[in-house]
């Protein structure tokens, strides 16, 4: 990483003052926090945080990486201030905690709830690339902050502050709000009687700590919580590098495992194309949550953000309860979309204290599931699981897919086996529009003839995957619960493996074969190591086909898979049940066919039915 600040500057250099002007909540000016305090090696830190907050602010940092909100109650609403480990003034205070050194918190007390300032500040992973003195001449020469007598105050206040500390230390870092470092400059550069006030008594009675829920620590994160996980971990020096590119691209990456369907590259191309013009849009390099949701489900699919969705709020590092501070979950208003606390006796209207940072007026909407009452209680539900049962709505998507399959060979049938003729006496089934364009220079209008094929079509036989039979632990028969289903033999992931309900299961077919009408066959997966080594079947794929010829009453049998069923199988379909087997090639279908045909749930109890479709989405 190339030096982000320069400790000599004269923009941000006053006699023995480092001011580090810093974009709240924001990664790269915790970094450069970090880099000034070990380039300056000052011997006293100061932050603009309110005087009144000075021991709170110690106590919830020091319970870092756990996140806490410090709240001061005013009547019936509260000023808040979050303990975000990515933003400078906590980075700060960690180190002035780790070195021991001096801490001084200058700002004055608030007596009102005062408006949020919110200000569209430029991308911070420009630090990286220029350095924090040409974006602070950048973001003064282009942004008017405006200030309130509120905000005059508090910089006289702090100017006053700054001024005496700094006759008691030889180096001191200062961290405060991008906007308020150049009107606090101008004020140290007057006489110390200009800015001279009266002192103020200030009491932290009013002051609370409470420990954030695992579900709120999204909503008072400036950065994706995963974010903040990585800098914990450069932090303690188990990351070489701190680069949120990379950051970025670990998530899509670790989304795509976890969501285990195919992606093809032109859909990765496009998703990062799209994303990349959703940057554009607000003059931003790096996206923002919501740029990274619209996407991941616009390119791709709910399913996919939804495990993107996962990777950027994963952050491992929190507790259901604490023995020293009650737990507080947040939520937003949807009517003024203020933030509120939420605690197990009362509602809090919040107020963040301070606020500048990048606002986003763009949403997106992702389908998402009720989340675990308790960390495991999904687990536990499956664990007293009585019997595996299928979910009825998408047993019935299956039947329906099917029957498109089925229309769909019955199509590719006719289209073989039509006959094509210069026009004579019968116009029969229609003008061959294409074949009377080819041969235009003839001069002939050219007629098809379509035979109707005799015979249904009947079992279908699916196959995803025939190169990884170790991947799929789960190798049974399903036998139909209705007249209209069809009975399944099926290899697929086990359940149990991906829980997304209490005892809900999420599974991904390897292969399966649906054999309608029902039949009640055999488990032909006892017999597979002996057709195996007989040289009948080389992989379960085969084992499937297999079955469904042995059981087959139709003259039509649909085979889907990546490759053509072996010579050995067509054979045996021709000497036996005369069958005739018609392949499919599987990249025929679209990706998002493809998905709604290979995903499907598996529920540990009857009982789960009634409440499965607020899982299953």
């Amino acid at each position: 990483m190339s030096n982000i600040v320069n400790i000599d500057s004269n923009v941000l250099r006053y006699n023995n003052i480092l001011a580090i002007p810093s974009i709240h909540s924001r990664v790269y000016f915790a970094l450069a926090v970090r880099e000034a305090f070990y380039n300056f090696k000052p011997d006293a830190i100061v932050v603009e945080q309110p005087l009144n907050f000075y021991k709170s602010l110690k106590n919830a940092v020091a319970r870092l990486p756990f996140i806490s909100l410090i709240i001061r109650e005013i009547e019936n609403e509260a000023v808040y201030i979050p303990i975000d480990p990515c933003d400078s003034i906590i980075e700060a205070i960690r180190l002035s905690i780790d070195e021991e050194l001096p801490l001084y918190t200058i700002d004055k007390d608030i007596t009102s709830i005062n408006t949020n300032s919110h200000y569209l500040m430029p991308d911070d992973y420009l630090l990286n690339k220029i350095g924090l003195e040409s974006f602070y001449n950048e973001v003064k020469n282009n942004y008017s902050f405006v200030k309130t007598k509120t905000d005059e105050e508090r910089e006289l206040f702090m100017a006053r502050e700054l001024a005496n500390i700094s006759q008691k230390h030889e180096r001191i870092l200062f961290v405060c709000g991008m906007s308020h470092w150049d009107n606090i400059l101008n004020l140290l550069k007057k006489d110390k009687n200009e800015i001279d006030n009266e002192k103020i008594e200030y009491s932290e009675d009013n002051n609370k700590i409470f420990n954030i829920h695992k579900n709120s620590i999204n909503k008072v994160l400036g950065e994706f919580p995963f974010t903040s996980y990585m800098y914990e971990k450069y932090r303690n020096n188990e990351l070489e590098k701190f680069d949120k590119i990379e950051i970025i691209e670990s998530i899509f990456r670790e989304a795509k495992l976890r969501y285990k369907l195919p992606i093809s590259m032109l859909q990765q191309k496009n998703m990062m194309k799209y994303l990349r013009n959703l940057c554009i849009l607000d003059n931003y390099i790096l996206p923002d949550y919501i740029d990274m949701l619209t996407a991941s489900k616009c390119m791709i699919n709910n399913d996919y953000a939804l495990e993107v969705m996962e990777g950027m709020e994963y952050y491992p590092y929190y507790t259901d309860e604490d023995e020293d501070y009650p737990t507080i979950k947040l939520n937003r208003d949807p009517a003024t979309n203020g933030m509120e606390g939420l605690l197990k006796d009362k509602k809090i209207k919040l107020h963040q204290y301070d606020n500048i940072w990048k606002t986003s007026f763009k949403k997106v909407h992702v389908t998402t599931r009720p989340k675990e009452k308790y960390d495991g209680e999904w687990a536990d539900t499956w664990n007293k699981r009585t019997n595996l049962l299928s979910h009825i709505p998408e047993d019935v998507l299956m039947e329906k897919h099917m029957n498109i399959l089925r229309n769909k060979i019955r199509n590719m049938l006719t289209e073989d086996k039509a006959k094509i003729e210069p026009f004579k006496v019968s116009i029969k089934d229609g003008i061959d529009m294409r074949e009377t364009i080819r041969n235009y220079y003839k001069k002939e209008i050219y007629v098809k003839e379509i035979p109707k094929i005799k015979g249904n079509i009947g079992h279908m036989v699916v196959i995803f995957d025939e190169e990884h039979d170790e991947n799929y632990d789960w190798n049974i028969v399903w036998y139909s619960e209705a007249h209209d289903d069809s009975d399944l033999i099926l290899y697929s992931t086990e359940p149990g493996n991906t829980l997304v309900g209490p005892g809900i299961s999420k599974c991904f077919f390897g292969g399966y074969a649906s054999l309608m009408p029902p039949q009640a066959p055999y488990d032909v997966w006892r017999e597979y190591a002996r057709l195996k080594k007989d040289g009948i079947v080389r992989n379960y794929a085969d084992l499937l086909l297999y079955t469904a010829i042995v059981y087959s009453v139709d003259k039509y049998l649909g085979y889907v898979a990546p490759t053509p069923p072996s010579n050995i199988l067509k054979e045996f379909a021709k000497m036996t049940t005369k069958v005739e087997i018609v392949y499919v090639p599987l990249n025929t279908f679209s990706s998002e066919t493809l998905r709604k045909l290979r995903h499907f749930h598996v529920l540990g109890a009857k009982r789960l039915r009634s409440i499965a479709n607020d899982y299953i989405i």
